[in-house]
């Protein structure tokens, strides 16, 4: 595999993002119906998907594969938690706003734009590798991200200051679908149960929905957000250009020195290349921040996604 595949996966899945857009914009859809329609991807289909990734013969992945891909979790965010001070301490953002870039960093779109987007380069195999990814996601979100959010209020505090109306560090929040499906996907594949195949079927037809319907969705969110001032923005291209671009290629070429599998490394690189995740955009709304903000970032960095990872894939090894 090479660039121009990468590219030809990414010019399919800009075209379902282009459908959202349209039927969004001649009113087939609404924003009630994106809202309910996000709920039956992210609690039915995409858990459906994930399973179905390591059901039949999907998987065919080696133990050490596992532990470095566990080692790479790890790495993934501990590196981004670190990473997002400097950067928004260098981008000298608005106080109100430190927080927030933080927590774009490192809260990226790892389960509805991830999900696609690996799985049309490395195929079904890779569902078990982006089951652990999504396990940190939603552990760190509900916990840390909560934590970040409810610190970036709507007054010019100071980073770490809490302004924001966020109570707790949402527990019980990580008892969810999208967290249930990781751990029965990493259970079913250390257990190596077999699935009969009328299970399977009705696996596959529900999760291979969760593809088209998340890049619709995707495409709908730009079309209801999208605003001509979030173009001028050049700070929020500066924020890019580190996110999307510096970030991932300078883990692909530190990633060089180490002899794993192309798999195991050409995920964590498109997962750290990933645009901002549009839960954020939700979260600071909930905690009092300033949702505007990370909406412009969410889909800014979506838009600027279907260049920049045929980009970062140069640097991929296959």
């Amino acid at each position: 595999m090479n660039m121009f595949v990468v590219i030809q996966q990414m010019l399919v899945l800009l075209v379902m993002m282009l459908i959202g857009y349209i039927v969004f914009r001649i009113k087939w859809l609404d924003a009630n119906a994106c809202g309910k329609m996000s709920k039956i991807v992210v609690n039915v289909l995409n858990p459906c998907l994930m399973i179905n990734g390591v059901l039949g013969k999907a998987v065919n992945l080696k133990g050490d594969m596992l532990f470095q891909t566990l080692v790479l979790v790890v790495v993934y965010y501990g590196a981004l938690i670190l990473l997002s001070i400097p950067v928004a301490s260098i981008l000298r953002v608005k106080k109100k706003h430190y927080n927030l870039y933080r927590l774009m960093l490192i809260f990226s779109n790892v389960g509805f734009m991830g999900i696609p987007v690996v799985t049309s380069i490395y195929g079904k195999e890779a569902m078990l590798l982006i089951a652990f990814y999504n396990l940190g996601y939603n552990l760190l979100l509900y916990t840390y991200g909560i934590y970040l959010a409810s610190t970036g209020g709507g007054s010019e505090e100071k980073p770490g200051e809490k302004t924001g109306t966020a109570k707790g560090a949402g527990w019980k929040k990580l008892l969810n679908l999208g967290v249930a499906s990781c751990v029965i996907s990493i259970l079913i594949f250390l257990s190596g149960v077999t699935m009969p195949d009328s299970i399977c079927t009705f696996f596959d037809y529900v999760g291979n929905a969760a593809v088209p319907l998340s890049m619709i969705l995707i495409g709908a969110s730009v079309a209801q957000g999208g605003k001509k001032e979030f173009f001028l923005d050049r700070k929020m291209y500066v924020f890019m250009a580190i996110k999307m671009l510096a970030i991932p290629v300078a883990a692909a070429l530190l990633m060089r020195l180490l002899p794993w599998p192309a798999m195991v490394e050409g995920v964590f690189i498109l997962m750290l290349a990933m645009p901002v995740g549009s839960i954020v955009v939700m979260l600071a709304a909930e905690s009092g921040a300033d949702e505007i903000e990370c909406t412009k970032g969410s889909i800014l960095t979506t838009l600027l996604s279907v260049l920049t990872i045929p980009i970062v894939s140069v640097f991929l090894a296959f």
